[in-house]
């Protein structure tokens, strides 16, 4: 899809792994502290429900994915600090287990997720995977939303409330 040789895939996975990094370290504190954690991850994960429509709506242009892929890393490295962080408050349970459980829930979805945009792309197009996964991003900040008041107490865990 992207059509890039070894190096050129290895530059776009480099852009997308500094901004990850830089992202989950510096700013999602910033944002964290700023506009607490659940309306901060609620913008990231509109913003990247945003980025894969795009994608699926420009899956043919090699520009637009590229571009995509390397920005979704900073909305990815500031969502992987904002929802661990927003688990391991929200949590009625020793963090040991929050923690196993959300990473459980982490790697299944890792597991599966290739196994199924495989599959939509073979049943349907290329594009499918990407909507699809647009569709459940933003649905998720919908149900986020909509259910507000039950975790409205993540940001004040965090703040010593």
């Amino acid at each position: 899809m992207l059509g890039l040789d070894e190096h050129g895939l290895g530059y776009v996975f480099l852009g997308w792994g500094v901004l990850l990094a830089i992202t989950s370290v510096f700013m999602a504190p910033k944002l964290q502290q700023k506009f607490g954690t659940v309306k901060s991850m609620s913008a990231m994960l509109t913003l990247f429900g945003l980025t894969l429509l795009a994608m699926g709506i420009w899956t043919n242009t090699q520009a637009v994915v590229i571009a995509a892929v390397i920005f979704s890393g900073a909305l990815l490295g500031n969502n992987n600090t904002l929802i661990t962080t927003g688990v391991m408050n929200a949590a009625p349970v020793e963090r040991s287990t929050a923690s196993a459980t959300y990473s459980f829930l982490r790697f299944i979805g890792g597991a599966i997720a290739p196994v199924m945009a495989g599959k939509l792309a073979e049943w349907f197009n290329p594009h499918v995977p990407f909507i699809v996964g647009a569709g459940f991003v933003l649905l998720s900040v919908l149900f986020v939303t909509l259910n507000s008041r039950y975790v409205k107490h993540v940001d004040q865990a965090g703040s010593g409330h």
